[in-house]
């Protein structure tokens, strides 16, 4: 059996939706943490982290859908 090479490239949309579900990820880690964390000051803290991972999740989004409808025009 024969392995052939092939070229693997990633575009700006591929390397946005690797960044949009990290993100996700972390939010996902972010809330569990949250479930088990007393701590009041380490809950505010998660929260703000959480906010702040959200924020940029909708970032990411919006660049994904431009980069998307760039990529169509090409």
């Amino acid at each position: 059996m024969k392995l052939e090479k092939r070229e693997i490239t990633l575009n700006e949309y591929d390397s946005l939706k690797d960044v949009f579900y990290t993100e996700k990820a972390l939010i996902g880690e972010y809330l569990t943490a949250l479930s088990r964390c007393v701590r009041k000051e380490t809950r505010q803290e998660l929260l703000r982290l959480c906010q702040e991972a959200t924020e940029d999740m909708s970032l990411v989004r919006d660049l994904m859908e431009k980069s998307a409808k760039e990529q169509a025009l090409e």
